[in-house]
């Protein structure tokens, strides 16, 4: 058997250069992937930061228009108590228990479209949730519960003020003058957990 000499030019690849470059392109490999995988977070953060802003939106957005449907109605209470047809309290920690009597810290008539029953609705911060609490019938019976439904997720606080015939902001309502009904108008501060507050004001008719 003979060797035939190599051609003039031939080349071949060393096991060094063979594994110089098997490492080079996992490196690269690895590069794309890291790029590929920062880009879906942030395409995924920047959704959800889009979804919790259109929650917010829509949040405010029933809010005002159920106090811009607020009825003079009273209404009672499972107890047979009498409540106005307006009523906000204030929590010092922002929280209403379930078991309290009201529970609600903002809970008003709200009118119904011709031929239906006005509404009673409450508003109130739970668990870090703000919560819509509707109630079947506006006398309670004593066995008479609400239907809860969460709004928004997230929420460190929730302060609701009233403005009465004066100009004034109260915490409370009914206010001062208790021949008010209802107050010309309602602030709603949020607070969310990472710190961002907003403000918005709904007038009532």
């Amino acid at each position: 058997m003979r060797r035939h000499p190599a051609l003039p030019g031939q080349t071949g690849m060393t096991l060094i250069e063979l594994v110089i470059a098997i490492a080079l392109l996992a490196l690269m490999t690895v590069m794309t992937y890291r790029g590929f995988d920062s880009m879906l977070r942030a395409s995924d953060h920047v959704q959800s930061d889009s979804e919790r802003w259109q929650s917010i939106s829509m949040f405010f957005e029933r809010l005002g228009n159920d106090v811009g449907q607020a009825a003079r109605r009273p209404v009672r209470a499972g107890d047979g108590t009498l409540l106005p047809e307006w009523l906000g309290l204030a929590p010092s920690d922002g929280e209403v228990a379930p078991q309290d009597k009201i529970n609600a810290q903002l809970e008003f008539t709200r009118k119904s479209p011709p031929g239906s029953d006005d509404v009673r609705l409450g508003y109130r911060l739970h668990d870090s949730r703000v919560e819509l609490l509707i109630w079947n019938v506006l006398d309670r019976a004593p066995a008479s519960t609400a239907e809860v439904y969460s709004l928004l997720d997230g929420v460190k606080t929730l302060r609701f003020r009233y403005l009465d015939i004066l100009g004034t902001w109260n915490d409370i309502w009914p206010g001062p003058d208790k021949q008010q009904l209802l107050p010309r108008a309602v602030a709603v501060e949020l607070t969310l957990a990472d710190g961002s507050a907003m403000q918005r004001i709904f007038a009532l008719p």
